[in-house]
């Protein structure tokens, strides 16, 4: 049924001519469309009020396009509340009929009238000044819509790369496809003059189909011609999930090219996933599960982040490039605490907008897996990319290896700790990937530099050192677990804990850091007795300092102790201690020996100021060997306060038979 325009009798003090744009409509739900004249039905290219109508679906305030009606509505019904029923100047865009997009500003005021009640008189001037951000000229907008098959057909669009850099090898690890339209009528059209335009008309589809169809087509040319590949990433609309099946669409072009899955990685805007919308929410998640990466494209741009985070499982998370911009004290903050957040999460991360060396050592020492920006390159064709990354002396990272690093990456974390990261090559050599500050200044503290301690591990030097650590790491690998051992070096007793996190293509990564005891509080009981205790390391096999005051067994060197880490709990681990290894005619003699109520007293009573026992003790094979053990007081064994036992060496050795 056609819709008919009120009378405009009904409504006083309006003349029927005026020169702009005028419409009448309701104050209340739904606010119906009541009356529009001529330059109204003209701008918004409708024959009469029926087609009008029907194209805001009769509610005024779909005169305004969806997606600035929200933000207008609540102006217009703040101002009204504010300003005795009138508004003014609220500002936003409208698509016509004919999908042209327009820019207005409407103001109007409230009328009592005798036919209708209250109701709302708006006029509406179209006005050439954009949204902020947006500079689309009506002109540009116009041909845009209009060209879109022609330029899809003729390859004006064409797809740019930039380039994606891992962070800890500084290889190229991916590319972000990018659209550009190189028109010939009029010239070079920046992402921001054609974009926005197709969203807001609903084709962004047929333009991201576009894109992933050059992708794949590229990557298929690559691979028939034996060329090395690396992952694209390329992007989704919200507005894609409304108009085409995204799963579809994806797998089947895919297919078509026979491209491995994990060649291409979907990001998706944080606004195309705020509304947790359920066929957005199964599209993501038939993707994922068929081996698609999720990227969440300008993460912290948006209000709903961490919702996103809860309700979606994304791979990757891209930080707003807009947090480097500003590069200030709080925003590096903000940054460390987002990357902590997703490696806690198990999600990876991206830093885009990286402009500066600045930028990019910040980054390297938080942790931050992948960099992108302009500082290593800017959106290109194919061939002009590759080049830029050849001429920088880059290399393109195998995809055997996008898993290996991105474990590297997660095991990064800010710390004041030392933390160093390894990779033990099939060969046997090792070199860092890895070190953060704490480790290099205590490394220069000790003397060295990152490429000693290289030699020192690859047998060029101190060929003992090495032994030692590829032994413990032999004993990660096989445990799954740190392991720790201590050395001597220049005076300074050294703990190194260590650990295998990945092993892959014959190669092992490997997480580090070390300790100078002789610094720490139990270290300076240490360095007192440094004589004493040089000897020790060449005579005994396992040696542990036993804190009384803490309840806790902390090893020092370990060749075949049970356990390698600090034991909180010194009565329960000796009584599991003898009652597994310990021979049971033995077990009690060793229980007393140990017996921490009586050990300080014995000692201190003794003539040597030591005490000793042997038994027999079970090793892994399950057979069993006689050892003994020899306990010693340090610092005479006494704490000024309390005058009781306060720190034990304790050291055991195998008793040849």
């Amino acid at each position: 049924m056609k819709q008919k325009m009120k009378d405009l009798g009904d409504f006083p003090g309006i003349a029927e001519n005026l020169p702009c744009c005028f419409y009448i409509t309701q104050t209340k739900e739904p606010f119906g469309l009541l009356y529009a004249n001529e330059e109204m039905l003209r701008l918004f290219d409708c024959r009469d009020f029926d087609e009008l109508y029907r194209h805001v679906d009769g509610d005024a305030f779909h005169v305004i396009a969806m997606d600035d009606r929200a933000r207008v509505k609540q102006e217009i019904v703040h101002e009204l509340a504010e300003r005795n029923d009138r508004f003014d100047h609220a500002r936003g865009h409208l698509f016509t009929r004919t999908s042209r997009i327009r820019y207005a500003d409407v103001s109007g005021r409230i009328v009592e009238t005798q036919a209708h009640g209250k109701v709302c008189y708006c006029t509406l001037q179209e006005i050439d000044i954009p949204l902020p951000g947006v500079t689309v000229d009506r002109d540009i907008r116009d041909y845009v819509i209009s060209h879109l098959d022609e330029a899809i057909e003729n390859h004006w669009i064409q797809v740019y790369y930039q380039p994606i850099i891992r962070t800890l090898t500084g290889e190229l690890c991916g590319m972000e496809a990018l659209a550009r339209w190189v028109d010939p009528q009029i010239g070079f059209l920046a992402p921001a003059s054609f974009i926005p335009v197709l969203e807001q008309v609903r084709l962004i589809h047929q333009l991201d189909a576009y894109v992933l169809e050059e992708v794949c087509h590229m990557l298929r040319q690559r691979l028939n011609h034996d060329l090395p590949i690396t992952p694209i990433s390329f992007n989704l609309s919200r507005y894609d999930f409304d108009m085409v099946d995204v799963f579809h669409l994806v797998e089947k072009t895919r297919a078509t090219y026979q491209i491995p899955r994990d060649a291409l990685h979907v990001e998706i805007t944080e606004s195309a996933l705020a509304e947790n919308d359920d066929a957005v929410h199964r599209a993501i998640d038939r993707l994922r599960d068929e081996g698609y990466e999720i990227w969440l494209d300008d993460f912290g741009s948006g209000y709903s982040s961490l919702n996103i985070l809860k309700d979606y499982t994304v791979d990757l998370i891209k930080l707003d490039m807009g947090f480097l911009r500003n590069f200030t004290e709080k925003s590096r903050s903000i940054i460390s605490s987002v990357i902590a957040m997703a490696k806690d999460l198990g999600i990876k991360t991206l830093a885009e907008g990286v402009e500066t060396q600045k930028h990019a050592e910040f980054l390297a020492s938080i942790g931050c897996g992948r960099q992108q920006g302009y500082y290593y390159g800017k959106p290109q064709p194919l061939v002009g990319t590759l080049a830029h990354i050849e001429a920088e002396g880059r290399e393109i990272e195998p995809r055997k290896w996008c898993h290996y690093y991105d474990v590297a990456s997660m095991a990064i974390r800010e710390t004041n700790q030392t933390s160093a990261l390894f990779d033990l090559h099939e060969d046997g050599y090792l070199h860092y990937l890895y070190t953060n500050q704490v480790y290099r200044e205590q490394l220069h503290a000790l003397g060295y530099r990152c490429r000693d301690v290289e030699g020192f591990l690859n047998r060029k030097a101190r060929p003992e050192i090495s032994a030692t650590f590829r032994h413990y790491v032999n004993r990660s690998l096989q445990s799954g677990s740190p392991e720790s051992f201590c050395y001597i070096d220049g005076g300074d007793y050294i703990r190194i804990r260590l650990r295998v996190i990945c092993e892959m293509n014959h190669h092992l990564l490997i997480h580090m850091g070390f300790e100078n005891i002789s610094r720490s509080d139990a270290g300076e009981q240490l360095v007192k007795l440094d004589d004493n205790l040089r000897y020790l390391y060449t005579m005994f096999e396992n040696i542990s300092l036993v804190d009384f005051q803490r309840d806790t067994i902390e090893p020092i060197y370990v060749h075949d102790a049970p356990t390698r880490e600090t034991v909180h709990g010194i009565r329960r681990y000796l009584q599991s201690f003898a009652q597994e290894y310990v021979y049971e005619p033995d077990r009690q003699g060793y229980l007393d020996f140990c017996n921490p109520d009586t050990a300080a007293a014995r000692i201190q009573k003794s003539r040597y100021s030591r005490i000793a026992h042997c038994c027999r003790v079970r090793d892994p094979h399950g057979n069993y060997h006689w050892r003994e053990c020899v306990a010693v007081l340090l610092q005479n064994g006494l704490t000024e306060r309390s005058g009781h036992t306060s720190l034990m060496l304790t050291a055991e050795k195998t008793i040849e038979e």
